[in-house]
């Protein structure tokens, strides 16, 4: 039946235009006739009636469609819900209610006869208020905030239907089928398989879940933040070249971009590990000739290079506080006077008060944000073991892997959110002096800061060169047992380098057609004015060019950024451990499905969230300026 009425009123709405053109029409040729016979004046009045009568008609007709394709979406799922509902389901519904001052009780429960007249009442009441209520909402004269929170309120009514079914749907999936129980406690249970790429971290065939999980993480995170990295810096170049007057350059680039644009990452990946990779790096049998002075050996294993750790954590923390300092120094000389002061009265005496300028908070809030920096540092190389535990604020200071690391982060957000607000106060804006003293000057600054830098690190850290063990007892041992000595490598493998090589330069093609376009987007009066002023192509390029195409750049770059976040997942191709593919084995031989794959999807939007958070504060420095 309502199947019928939405037919009928959707082919009402396709002849309502011609009745509309034709009807006022013909009932004017009739009432010009009474008026002939009778000698009144009705033709105004019926035109203007006319007009009136099928605005009234089409409105009904619209909400009335409205409601009857309602009703057509929400009678499945409503039924769907009583039913979950009736005697002997999984959500048996029984209420019992007892008569006062009688032994007589009344209980109300749905009987599975009875859900069809439940179904067409409970559906038909939900979309004839919803219809109701948006037609008062369109010929209501209510303020826009109110509009706004009226709208919220019928579009929450209106997806009840949906959302109850949904969830009750759900409760009948965790009582009849396993793989929909969300507890997560068999990821503490032993994982039952080993991982080919662990560096930093060892595992063992004992390890829980949670150990190969933060192992896989951590895995996703190094190869996406190097691609990230080297992405960016082979696009910039990429995309400029292509600007070039030089033909030679400009083609290159215009081969690279096309070559790697247009073909799949996957295929991009098969070929770097097996004909690239695979088929051009020596064989282990030969490691010992491929070295770089015997610090650096490449096979097709992958490259080693030397153990390296920290051994003083003094000096290594030393050389992060000496940029954060001269970082801090740099942004208090180049910040602007703001008049705004926070003033405070001690004593009734005049002169007694306590006096904060902007400039003083904004100094007080980089000196907090530098050592939670530090502080995040320690906590991290200290708890590289990654036995963590979760601890309440209470135990922040208490002798944890991550209670130094926990402090940090926390006082790095309150840090990070005051430097926002002063931000969106105006009291963070800064000038650069571009004068060739001012150049001059921060040059020295950052040529002697680098120099303290080199000099710390060089007494924190400890390297040890590679030992290769080829002999055994005074006799030589075949090449395939060759081993190298526990503690004396750090190694990158072959399918890192794949996987690394290949999102960066399919991502760098997409940032090289960024580049390019943000580039060509600026008026071409900027770049006559630097060549104006005597701006060398470096000078135009830095100074003018760059900082402007920025503002356009960097939107569709943190696209290509959380692409290649994405991206990262195909790890799997070259049988390299991030933790999609740690979590495809754990649904293998657990069989919990829904729980794991609501963690991929849990960690890649954090992970997406991240990246967001931080080139929209990238974003919001480049953007201050207004043009």
């Amino acid at each position: 039946m309502v199947e019928s009425l939405a037919v009928i009123l959707i082919l009402f709405l396709v002849i309502l235009p011609f009745l509309e053109r034709y009807v006022p029409q013909w009932a004017t040729t009739i009432t010009q006739g009474i008026d002939k016979l009778t000698g009144l004046s009705m033709t105004k009045v019926t035109v203007a009636k006319w007009g009136q009568v099928f605005s009234i008609v089409k409105d009904i007709t619209n909400y009335s469609l409205f409601a009857s394709i309602y009703y057509l979406l929400a009678d499945a799922f409503v039924e769907g819900t009583l039913l979950n509902f009736t005697p002997g389901s999984i959500l048996e519904i029984r209420l019992v209610y007892s008569i006062p001052f009688t032994n007589l009780s009344l209980i109300f429960e749905i009987l599975p006869e009875t859900v069809p007249l439940y179904t067409s009442s409970l559906t038909s009441i939900i979309a004839i208020t919803t219809a109701i209520g948006l037609f008062l909402l369109q010929s209501g004269n209510i303020t826009p905030r109110r509009h706004d929170l009226a709208i919220q309120c019928l579009a929450i009514f209106a997806f009840v239907p949906f959302i109850l079914y949904f969830w009750t749907h759900i409760q009948y999936l965790k009582e009849t089928d396993s793989s929909w129980y969300f507890d997560l406690t068999f990821m503490g249970e032993m994982a039952g398989f080993t991982l080919s790429n662990e560096w930093p971290f060892e595992t063992v065939l004992q390890d829980s879940r949670w150990q190969f999980y933060r192992v896989g993480l951590f895995n996703a995170i190094r190869v996406v933040v190097l691609s990230i990295i080297g992405c960016t810096i082979i696009g910039v170049i990429v995309g400029v070249s292509r600007l070039s007057r030089n033909r030679l350059l400009s083609g290159l680039a215009e081969s690279y971009v096309e070559f790697f644009r247009n073909m799949p990452l996957v295929v991009q990946l098969f070929f770097l590990y097996t004909v690239v990779l695979g088929a051009n790096l020596p064989i282990f049998e030969d490691v010992q000739e491929n070295t770089l002075f015997g610090w650096i050996y490449w096979s097709n294993r992958g490259i080693v290079g030397p153990a390296a750790g920290i051994e003083n954590m003094s000096y290594f923390l030393g050389a992060f506080a000496v940029y954060l300092g001269a970082r801090t120094y740099i942004r208090f000389s180049e910040r602007i006077e703001h008049p705004f002061q926070f003033e405070r009265q001690l004593s009734k005496q005049p002169h007694d008060k306590i006096i904060i300028t902007a400039a003083q908070f904004s100094l007080v809030v980089d000196i907090i944000f530098s050592l939670s920096v530090l502080i995040v540092i320690y906590g991290l190389f200290n708890a590289v073991q990654w036995d963590y535990k979760i601890s309440t604020i209470e135990g922040l200071l208490a002798n944890e892997p991550l209670s130094m690391f926990k402090l940090g982060i926390i006082m790095l957000i309150i840090s990070s959110l005051a430097r926002f607000k002063l931000d969106e106060l105006g009291l963070n804006n800064f000038t650069v002096d571009d004068s060739v003293e001012g150049q001059r000057t921060r040059s020295i600054l950052w040529g002697i800061t680098i120099s303290f830098m080199f000099i710390l690190f060089y007494f924190a850290l400890w390297m040890e060169q590679p030992i290769l063990i080829t002999e055994e007892n005074g006799e030589s041992i075949s090449w395939g047992n060759w081993v190298w000595k526990e503690g004396t490598t750090n190694q990158i493998s072959s399918v890192f380098l794949s996987l690394w090589i290949g999102l960066t330069l399919y991502t760098a093609a997409q940032i090289a057609e960024i580049v390019r376009g943000s580039i060509q987007s600026l008026p071409r009066g900027q770049v006559e004015a630097a060549i104006s002023l005597g701006l060398s192509p470096y000078q135009r390029l830095n100074l003018i060019i760059l900082p402007q195409a920025l503002r356009s750049m960097i939107p569709s770059m943190t696209n290509q950024y959380l692409n290649c976040w994405k991206n990262s997942s195909l790890a799997f191709v070259v049988g390299f451990s991030d933790f999609y593919a740690v979590f495809s084995t754990i649904v293998n031989n657990a069989g919990q499905a829904v729980p794991v794959f609501i963690m991929i999807l849990a960690t890649y939007q954090a992970g997406s969230l991240t990246i967001s958070a931080i080139m929209n504060y990238i974003n919001s420095n480049v953007t201050k300026v207004k043009i």
